[in-house]
């Protein structure tokens, strides 16, 4: 086990984990830093303007197509079988489509625009009008933008350098943060942040551009517009796209229901778990798309992936895991001392019920990549459908009849019914095992941690978490040392 470490910190693996976490948590960690001083030097409402623009932009996500997955797997498989004049293809295909969603972003944004601007949405006042519409039409420009990006970062993903993907990412992204707060700083309105912001992602774009040149297999980056090639636009990036916008909607479910249903302050303090407990799921689903690209190139060699499985579902559950269960236990100290004491009381029970659910839906994290990189991505299309549908369903009508609280545990139990068919799937399609138990087990750890959210006695909390420790050791842990001590090459002791 000792040199299966070892060799983990010496491998592009701990790079592409380090340079990975450093640019998930950099970026919310200044941006949080920085909110108070745009909300001081912006004021309120021309912050509140500049989110809420934000928000809309960020709904044309949705028109991504799958460019990121889609890209990723055909690199990896080409690259794996050296067919470089395909993984070209391919690459430029992509490329072709993300100038056309660009286009696409453009006219979407000055669409949008008119109609605000037309039925006064959003409380809009009449000197801010026409201002505000030209930051949502230059915003929009930016998220098409970030569709070329998203192709570009991809490449090296699909040739499983997370970590030059993660370094060209936070120059994009801590640049745009940095130029705001000198901008804000200079006295200047969110019109000026937009502009700037604008001419950053161009010219990141041309870094990103040249790096991709000369340090990958790419030759030409002149797009080639094809009419011809729809069907294996459809084919290739159909699903993923799919995949992505269940997932979108699905993500913003739960507050457009409290929403809905509830009050804004609910909204807010709910917020706050949503904001925990997604940080733990994105940070772990990081970690997670490094599965893909490899799983995508054995399968083009014919190779199995099963010990990657089972490793790397131990390594992203055992860290989710320990972090939330740490949460669990000493959150009340740790939250009290970010949130202040009203906030704390008003939010915790939200927080620790989210974690609860972070546990559970971890688990399809590893088997959602593993399938993404096979031949049968429509059965997670299919599970994110089924997923997404009956936690709506189950959220409007518990929260009707037990609040907030009734949301929350459908979230829950509703993940933990949903997960045994997407591992039964999993287990026969891609592993090729019928085995009914191996789709049950991965579940235990996740239960007993909801039993530790239930549990008011430090005794009964002593109990759970020994009886975590030993599931995760039985189910997770033996299954890697076996792998280790039978598959890995052997290394100094």
């Amino acid at each position: 086990m000792k040199s299966f470490l070892v060799n983990i910190f010496k491998s592009q693996f701990f790079k592409n984990s380090a340079w990975t976490t450093a640019d998930v948590i950099l970026y919310p960690l200044f941006m949080i830093v920085a909110t108070p001083f745009f909300i001081n030097h912006l004021g309120a409402e021309q912050y509140g303007l500049w989110m809420l623009i934000n928000v809309v932009v960020q709904v044309m996500n949705a028109l991504n197509f799958g460019l990121g997955d889609s890209t990723i797997k055909e690199v990896s498989k080409h690259h794996a079988t050296h067919v470089y004049e395909q993984l070209n293809k391919s690459f430029n295909r992509n490329l072709s489509l993300a100038i056309v969603l660009l286009f696409c972003c453009l006219l979407l944004g000055f669409c949008t625009s008119k109609i605000i601007a037309h039925q006064g949405w959003f409380n809009i006042n009449q000197v801010d009008m026409s201002k505000a519409m030209l930051t949502l039409v230059l915003f929009s420009c930016s998220a098409g933008l970030k569709f070329i990006e998203q192709v570009f970062l991809s490449v090296f993903k699909g040739l499983q350098r997370f970590d030059i993907a993660a370094r060209l990412s936070m120059l994009s992204r801590l640049s745009v943060l940095g130029s705001a707060v000198v901008v804000v700083y200079g006295g200047f309105d969110i019109l000026m942040i937009v502009k700037v912001t604008l001419l950053l992602n161009i010219i990141n774009l041309i870094v990103q551009a040249t790096v991709v040149l000369k340090y990958t297999p790419i030759s030409s980056l002149i797009p080639r517009f094809a009419i011809t090639d729809y069907h294996e636009v459809l084919q290739n990036n159909g699903w993923y796209w799919l995949q992505s916008v269940i997932a979108l909607f699905g993500f913003l479910s739960d507050r457009i229901i409290i929403g809905q249903l509830s009050d804004l302050k609910t909204v807010g303090y709910y917020s706050i778990a949503a904001l925990v407990g997604s940080q733990i799921h994105n940070v772990l689903l990081t970690f997670g798309s490094f599965i893909f690209p490899k799983v995508s190139a054995n399968n083009a060699l014919k190779k199995g992936s099963s010990q990657i499985y089972f490793v790397s579902r131990f390594l992203i559950a055992g860290l989710g895991w320990s972090v939330i269960v740490f949460l669990l236990l000493f959150g009340d100290v740790i939250f009290k001392w970010w949130l202040g004491e009203a906030v704390f009381m008003a939010s915790y029970h939200y927080i620790k019920l989210y974690l609860a659910f972070v546990a559970v839906i971890i688990l399809i994290i590893v088997p959602y990549y593993f399938i993404n990189g096979s031949r049968f991505v429509k059965i997670n299309s299919l599970f994110e459908m089924v997923l997404r549908v009956t936690h709506v369903l189950a959220m409007y009508f518990s929260y009707r009849y037990y609040g907030m609280d009734g949301l929350l545990w459908s979230l829950i139990i509703v993940t933990i019914i949903n997960i045994p068919f997407q591992y039964f799937l999993f287990n026969k399609l891609i592993l090729k095992e019928f085995n009914i138990r191996e789709s049950l087990y991965p579940l235990l750890p996740a239960l007993a941690i909801v039993f530790l959210v239930l549990s008011t006695s430090v005794w009964l909390n002593m109990v759970l978490l020994a009886g975590i420790v030993m599931l995760f050791k039985w189910i997770y842990y033996n299954k890697v040392k076996y792998i280790i001590k039978n598959f890995m090459p052997k290394g100094n002791a």
